[in-house]
């Protein structure tokens, strides 16, 4: 054990609201850090030439592929007009939605929905998993306060649903911003 370590293990004895506190702080450098990586990955992966495909409904069957979760993806408007910032929002949702049904709630598929009007890029996933008793912030996962933050940091929303035995529903809503455009 390094001094540091036995430190933090001793105050975990002798103060442990300071402790609490400590390792909520290294919980809340993981966290960072994790979104980092995903971040990288998202910046490695956008390079992919997806053919036959929209780059974004691409990027999300490659994402749901990895984790063996088999998904349609169901694409209405010109997805590939949005600005870069939209699409990395819309691809960090669907993907951490995504990645929350393959890791937590057994369904057998997904099914993904991205919708374009004027003023609105509509983001639809479903499982028909498990479900969750309470859907909140608080969730120790963090994948709805992360999924949350990306839509609401372009000016978006995002509500998730769920029924105990009948599945999850994550929607977004994020405004449309299309390349060579400013908000």
């Amino acid at each position: 054990i390094e001094p540091d370590q036995a430190g933090r293990i001793l105050r975990l004895e002798t103060d442990p609201d300071a402790a609490t506190r400590i390792l909520h702080e290294i919980e809340v450098e993981i966290r960072e850090d994790l979104r980092h990586i995903r971040e990288l990955l998202f910046e490695m992966t956008e390079e992919e030439d997806i053919p036959s495909a929209p780059t974004l409904a691409g990027l999300i069957k490659d994402f749901a592929a990895r984790w063996r979760l088999p998904a349609t993806v169901r694409v209405e408007g010109d997805i590939e007009a949005l600005n870069d910032a939209t699409v990395e929002a819309a691809y960090a949702i669907a993907s951490e939605a995504l990645a929350n049904a393959a890791k937590h709630s057994g369904a057998p598929d997904a099914h993904v929905e991205l919708t374009l009007d004027a003023d609105t890029l509509h983001i639809e996933v479903q499982d028909r998993g498990r479900g969750m008793v309470a859907v909140t912030d608080e969730d120790p996962h963090f994948g709805i306060r992360i999924m949350r933050a990306r839509a609401e940091a372009i000016g978006g929303t995002l509500e998730m649903t769920s029924t105990p035995g009948h599945g999850t529903t994550v929607v977004a809503e994020l405004p449309v911003v299309r390349v060579g455009e400013d908000r």
